[in-house]
């Protein structure tokens, strides 16, 4: 999937991997784990499924081991559904998905080659295979501009790739720009590469990495490549392909220098390899012992070995990149450390968006969830007994061991359309009790009762991109902070009653707006918010309708209705404008306003992520 940042209308994230669907508040996937990834292996008819394993190393492949197609990948078009600006122009679109095939063919060893047109459909897991690998117009149960299906036969450590299906949806690829970016991208997925750890290759995307929107292969792209299929036909070159994904420290005091993590460079290349440079890229992480020398040639099959050690100069998460440059460009690994000072409780912090475990199992409602202190702040976004959007809020306090609890309650209050925002309008009814237990970091379980109706669900955090580690603040980073996460308030104008809460990670923001509705019920909107320029982040606003709480969720029964747009702009960290424009009832009512908003401390000194 590419994630065409800079394009308008929704994005439908109701998305798969293996079987999973994935829970989107918004059609852009404003509460997925998974709302942007685009590509899915499955065993083909036949062949049992192969047991998931971890990445091998540093290259992300399809299912963990890598997975190859034997001989050429053979693929034909189908024109139908096609954009008109496409439909009329279809040796154009060929050749435009021949030349980004080209891209990967002329680096490694990978054979692409198109067959010609077909009638039959691309498939997804639910539909396929049928035997014929086919790039077409469609729109998949996962992805946003694009997405590719690809069946294997074999083993987990002896996998074919037999067949792949990508999906092109009309809707978002409308043009030149966007057909390139997209297909570039998924022919790495079609050839069996999954998406990289790092941030600035083609292939980058979630959960490690954010999209590029670009369409020439990095080092990165060449080496995963060249990992699967060895150099193309004619090239020699040296690679490596045994790196560590992640080099993690853990958690570290403030100061102190950790052990040495040793990495081992083995060239699996038909060339030298030269190692002109080992770097990091702050002060924080450094090279220990190397022996690795600059300048000197690794011979196919040889091997050298380097250390890294972290020394972090100040509390938080810290992160960085040991770069070994390298005659076949620059091969990064990924640094992490926690930092801790001896009065920092290391207790999680549970702040963010969750919904229901396993990921993607129920799409379209979930919790934020903010924490500050040893205090929760829930807002629960659902629906009501007509499948209208639904919230309730719940201030949950420590009863355990990482179990908090709390009454819920159901809040009425002016329309979202009031010119002024009557605070003392606002009505609080106790509707019953909930509890947030966690066995982690990332996986908890949610118990409620509501008006004598109770239930259970298993959760797990939402993640659309890099996760933020939240911590408590000062007031001087909520001010400094350029992570907007937390819920957000009119405290200016003292319009305590509705608010909005943001997911952000990286360059996207979740938006969750509750609000009311014009007889005063509770009702909320959501949005998929972009960056467009510093601190300014715009996108659509949805209305979603869905099955009742308390019964069978069935993802297929949720509708997204856009409503209007909205800009968040920020300020800085503690400052925010909300401006949106809103048509919503029937007959329609529109509104157009902007709102000062700030931050919700409920408990000093608040919370920030990073």
């Amino acid at each position: 999937m590419r994630n065409s940042l800079g394009n308008s209308g929704p994005t439908r994230a109701s998305i798969a991997l293996a079987t999973a669907s994935v829970l989107a508040l918004s059609p852009a996937g404003s509460r997925a784990a998974d709302t942007m990834q685009d590509f899915v292996l499955s065993p083909a008819p036949g062949t049992l499924a192969a047991q998931r394993s971890p990445a091998v190393s540093k290259f992300k492949f399809m299912f963990g081991a890598p997975a190859r197609w034997e001989g050429a990948l053979h693929w034909r078009y189908n024109p139908a559904n096609a954009p008109a600006q496409f439909s009329s122009s279809k040796d154009a679109v060929v050749a435009q998905l021949v030349a980004e095939s080209a891209k990967w063919t002329a680096v490694c060893g990978i054979q692409i080659a198109y067959d010609g047109e077909t009638t039959a459909a691309p498939q997804t897991l639910a539909g396929g295979p049928d035997g014929v690998s086919v790039i077409g117009w469609g729109h998949p149960d996962m992805g946003i501009s694009g997405a590719t299906y690809v069946w294997y036969q074999g083993s987990a450590n002896d996998m074919t790739l037999v067949e792949s299906d990508m999906f092109l949806v009309p809707e978002y690829v409308t043009t030149q720009t966007q057909l390139t970016e997209t297909v570039s991208h998924e022919w790495g997925h079609a050839i069996g590469l999954a998406h990289s750890n790092l941030e600035g290759a083609l292939m980058s995307g979630p959960p490690d990495s954010t999209y590029t929107n670009g369409s020439t292969l990095a080092p990165d792209d060449v080496h995963g490549c060249r990992c699967l299929y060895g150099p193309a036909a004619g090239q020699t070159a040296g690679n490596v392909c045994s790196l560590p994904e992640l080099i993690d420290f853990g958690t570290l005091a403030v100061g102190a220098a950790s052990g040495e993590s040793t990495v081992t460079v083995a060239n699996s290349g038909s060339a030298a390899l030269v190692i002109s440079a080992i770097r990091t890229n702050t002060g924080e992480f450094a090279i220990g012992s190397n022996g690795c020398a600059e300048g000197a040639a690794l011979q196919p099959g040889a091997s050298c070995t380097f250390g890294v050690i972290a020394r972090l100069a100040s509390a938080g998460e810290r992160g960085d990149e040991v770069t070994i440059d390298t005659s076949e460009g620059p091969y990064a690994i990924p640094l992490d450390a926690t930092g801790v000072v001896a009065s920092q409780s290391t207790a999680p912090n549970f702040e963010g968006s969750w919904w229901n475990a396993p990921g993607g199992s129920e799409s379209g409602w979930g919790l934020d969830l903010a924490q500050q202190g040893n205090t929760i702040f829930a807002s629960w976004f659902t629906y009501d007994a007509a499948g209208n959007p639904w919230w309730l809020t719940v201030t949950a306090n420590p009863i355990g061991n990482n179990v908090f609890s709390g009454t819920l309650y159901e809040t009425r209050g002016p329309a979202f359309n009031s010119v002024r925002f009557d605070a003392n309008a606002v009505t609080y009814q106790a509707v019953g009790t909930a509890t947030l237990s966690f066995n982690d970091a990332n996986n908890g379980t949610f118990s409620y009762i509501v008006n004598g109706t109770s239930g259970t669900k298993s959760i797990t955090r939402t993640v659309f991109g890099p996760l933020p580690v939240c911590r408590a603040a000062t007031q001087a980073t909520l001010a400094t902070a350029t992570n907007y996460q937390d819920v957000w308030w009119a405290a200016a104008s003292g319009e305590s009653g509705w608010g909005v809460y943001l997911t952000h990670q990286g360059t996207i923001i979740l938006a969750a707006w509750f609000s009311y509705d014009s007889d005063g019920s509770p009702m909320w909107l959501s949005m998929t918010a972009t960056q467009g320029a510093p601190g300014v982040y715009s996108g659509t606003l949805y209305r979603t309708t869905g099955p009742p709480f308390g019964t069978s969720f069935d993802a297929s029964k949720v509708a997204y209705t856009a409503v209007g747009t909205a800009t968040l702009t920020f300020g800085d960290g503690d400052d925010a404008t909300f401006a949106y424009t809103v048509t919503l009832g029937s007959p329609p009512v529109s509104v157009t306003q902007s709102k000062k908003l700030s931050r919700l401390v409920f408990e000093d000194p608040g919370t920030v992520c990073r």
